[in-house]
């Protein structure tokens, strides 16, 4: 008789210590994934079959299957069953900014940040506090205010948010999908600007051969155009005269530097452009005498 109970027995512990081996699996994985998704989940619902918990980063809805003691042994899979999360997150949507002012070809001013400096592209001063009007200044402006005018933009940023003005940097998208900045180049109305990298430098450069290539805007006439302009205007920047034994020298204003070797000039004429840029007169003049310039009295 003992010997039978103690048959009978054996199931008996066998079948509890399954029970207890499954609760105590299915209570570990539980942990494992409260644990892990600790600081992500959102909410936390159980059924009679299944703990949902909802992964708020990553938009999804993770289902567990719920395991008590009672459950046969058919029940004690342990899997993770992913649903895409449908509900669209406000905060992802595009949003649009009303453009209250076009200041000049790469500069427009939006509702709620300001000005926006156009990334990748240049185009001829306007507003300059340095520098007179440039050619193709005023077309360049005036297809800026004929593409956004009365509408509602959409902006995209990139490595850097803002320049040293404080203007907020951007790719701006008109509400029919065209990006401005690609216009503005692939029509011939502003350069190519890489002096600092951006995602869209390579597209940008090919816009402007394109646009170069087939003579559009600044690019007319070969570049004659602009040259002609210049001249009429009585505004060349610089002059670059010849001198003896293959020197060279420069005169900007007031301020010559000589015998320079071919490529010194070109070095000095990239200086003059971008001090010209970055300086005021008086500061100007200091750099310029601390680059070995003289100043011509006339």
């Amino acid at each position: 008789m003992r010997k039978g109970a103690a048959s009978l027995a054996r199931p008996v512990r066998g079948y509890l210590f399954a029970s207890f081996f499954r609760g105590f699996v299915s209570f570990f994985c539980l942990a494992f994934l409260l644990v892990s998704m600790a600081g992500q989940a959102r909410t936390i619902e159980l059924s009679s079959d299944y703990v949902f918990v909802f992964n708020k980063s990553a938009k999804m809805v993770m289902a567990w299957p719920f395991l008590p003691l009672s459950r046969s042994a058919e029940a004690t899979g342990v899997f993770f069953s992913l649903c895409s999360h449908t509900q669209p997150d406000p905060d992802k949507q595009p949003r649009f900014y009303r453009v209250l002012r076009v200041v000049d070809g790469d500069t427009l001013e939006v509702e709620s940040i300001g000005e926006i400096r156009l990334i990748g592209v240049d185009t001829p001063e306007l507003y300059h506090p340095l520098k007179p009007v440039q050619f193709f200044a005023k077309e360049a402006s005036d297809l800026v205010k004929e593409l956004v005018s009365g509408l509602s933009v959409r902006l995209e940023y990139d490595h850097e948010k803002k320049d040293k003005y404080g203007r907020t940097l951007a790719y701006v998208y008109l509400p029919d999908g065209r990006c401005l900045n690609e216009e503005i180049i692939r029509r011939g109305y502003g350069f190519a600007y890489t002096r600092f990298p951006f995602k869209y430098l390579m597209k940008y450069r090919q816009l402007e051969a394109q646009a170069r290539a087939e003579g559009l805007g600044l690019w007319a006439n070969q570049g004659l155009d602009e040259f002609q302009w210049i001249i009429s205007q009585g505004s060349v920047p610089y002059e670059i005269f010849e001198m003896a034994n293959n020197w060279w020298g420069i005169k900007f204003k007031q301020y010559v530097k000589i015998r320079l070797t071919s490529e010194e000039l070109l070095k000095e004429i990239n200086n003059l452009r971008q001090w010209t840029n970055e300086f005021s007169d008086s500061d100007l003049r200091e750099i310029l005498f601390s680059h070995g310039w003289l100043e011509v009295k006339e």
